[in-house]
């Protein structure tokens, strides 16, 4: 900032510019370009040769994006593709669910989970009796099935033979119940025409004195009268 002076080589400095004893120094920020990824910058002011490594700390979220990690600049910028991986995963499983329903084994890990799902699962066969334990990716792509042995299919025979057994009992005992209430049915409907029988009887009875008593009486009392008579005279 000065005016033009002399400059000597006993004052020469590394970067092979010249300067001279009256020269000030330059206090202005370094802008020399920062390592890749290095959101910091210099801590020295212009300066000649190369910055000092960074050592201030990162904020980052892991892989699976739980946690918060701090880390070394230096470590990060300077690491390769595998040790980045590792430097920003949280050490802890990882949270995604795979296509299966099962939970991704692998730890905090970048990218897509892998599909190869390593849970062990239970496999039965057709009737549920036989078991056995598989792994899921093998069930997924149709590698393994299970299938019923004979005693498998001599329990369902021997079931099916029960369930139809029952099933016939069930039907009986649904006919013999209809066939009683037949029969209750027409004991009532049988009592219940003895008993108008009886009545009706009864009615003709009675209808048939009414109808013929006058004429049964008239004689009888008038044949009654004739004897009372003939006592009373026969008496005298």
């Amino acid at each position: 900032m000065k005016e033009c002076h002399r400059v000597t080589k006993s004052n020469s400095i590394a970067d092979g510019k010249k300067a001279g004893p009256e020269c000030s120094q330059c206090e202005e920020e370094c802008t020399k370009p920062r390592p890749a990824g290095c959101p910091h910058r210099c801590v020295l002011p212009c300066h000649p040769g190369d910055c000092p490594s960074c050592l201030q700390m990162l904020k980052i979220k892991c892989h699976c994006k739980l946690s918060v990690l701090y880390i070394e600049c230096l470590k990060l910028t300077c690491a390769d593709v595998k040790e980045k991986e590792l430097l920003i995963s949280c050490r802890n499983q990882c949270p995604k669910e795979l296509p299966c329903g099962h939970r991704c084994k692998e730890i905090c890990h970048s990218g897509s989970c892998p599909l190869n799902c390593s849970q062990k699962v239970k496999l039965r066969c057709l009737c549920k009796r036989l078991k056995k334990e598989v792994q899921c990716s093998k069930i997924q792509e149709g590698q393994v099935s299970l299938e019923c042995d004979a005693l498998c299919k001599e329990m369902k025979r021997k079931a099916y033979e029960i369930k139809e057994a029952e099933t016939k009992a069930a039907l009986e005992e649904e006919k013999r119940r209809q066939q009683a209430e037949l029969e209750a049915f027409e004991n009532r409907l049988k009592g219940r025409r003895k008993n108008k029988r009886r009545k009706d009887e009864v009615e003709v009875e009675q209808s048939s004195w009414q109808k013929y008593k006058n004429f049964i009486m008239l004689p009888v009392f008038g044949v009654a009268v004739v004897m009372v008579a003939w006592l009373m005279v026969y008496n005298d």
